[in-house]
C-alpha cells in the first residue's frame, strides 16, 4: 500500500506540473491565436494527462476503489486530445464541453477520496476544495460553452493552475504522510531492538 501511496504522490505532482504548465501557457496565449494554439495545446495536454491517468488509475487498482472511473476518464482525455488534433476546426466545442464534463468527473472523485483519506491525511480539505473548484467550474462550462471562447480560455487557464496547485499540495501531504510512517517504523524498530 505503502508503495501505492508513493505512486499516487508521484502521479500527482506530474499532473500538477502538466496542469500548471497548461495554465501558464493558456493565460499567454495572444487574443488573435486563443482558438488555434488552445486547440493544439490542449490536445498535446489531453493526451498527456489522460495517458498519465490510465497509468495511475492502473497502479490503484488496489488502493482506489473507483480506480475505472479515473481510467475511463483517463481514456476519454487521450480519446479528446487525438481529436483535437487531428480535427482542429470542430474540436473548439467538443473541447469545451468535455473539459466541462471531466472537471465533474474529477471534482467527484476528488470529494471521494478526500472522505475517504481524512483519518489518514491531513489537509484532506485542500482536496475537498479543489473538488468543489472542479464541479463549479464544469458546470460553468457545460452552461455556457459557446459564450466567448476569451471567457472560456481564461476560466481554462485560472482552472488548470488552481487544479496543479492543488495536486501538487495532496502530493506534499501524502508524502508528508508517507515520512511520518516511515519515521513511525523507525521508533518500533528502535525500540524493540
Amino acid at each position: 500500500m505503502l508503495d501505492k501511496a508513493k505512486r499516487t504522490s508521484t502521479f500527482l505532482i506530474i499532473r500538477g506540473l502538466l496542469s500548471l504548465f497548461f495554465g501558464v501557457l493558456v493565460l499567454g496565449l495572444p487574443e488573435g491565436q486563443v482558438a488555434a494554439a488552445l486547440i493544439w495545446v490542449f490536445g498535446i495536454y489531453a493526451l498527456v494527462e489522460g495517458a498519465f491517468a490510465c497509468v495511475g488509475a492502473l497502479l490503484s487498482t488496489d488502493t482506489f476503489d473507483d480506480w475505472v472511473l479515473l481510467f475511463l476518464a483517463g481514456l476519454l482525455g487521450i480519446i479528446i486530445g487525438i481529436f483535437a488534433l487531428t480535427q482542429p476546426g470542430k474540436a473548439i466545442f467538443i473541447i469545451v464541453l468535455y473539459i466541462g464534463v471531466r472537471a465533474l468527473f474529477t471534482g467527484v472523485l476528488e470529494v471521494a477520496l478526500a472522505i475517504r483519506l481524512r483519518k489518514q491525511v491531513q489537509g484532506e480539505w485542500l482536496m475537498i476544495l479543489s473538488g468543489i473548484i472542479s464541479i463549479i467550474f464544469g458546470l460553468v462550462l457545460l452552461r455556457c460553452p459557446v459564450e466567448g471562447v476569451q471567457l472560456v480560455v481564461l476560466l481554462i487557464g485560472i482552472y488548470a493552475i488552481a487544479i496543479g496547485a492543488m495536486q501538487l499540495v495532496m502530493a506534499g501531504q501524502i508524502h508528508h504522510w508517507l515520512r511520518r510512517i516511515d519515521e513511525h517504523k523507525k521508533a518500533l524498530t528502535g525500540k524493540t531492538v
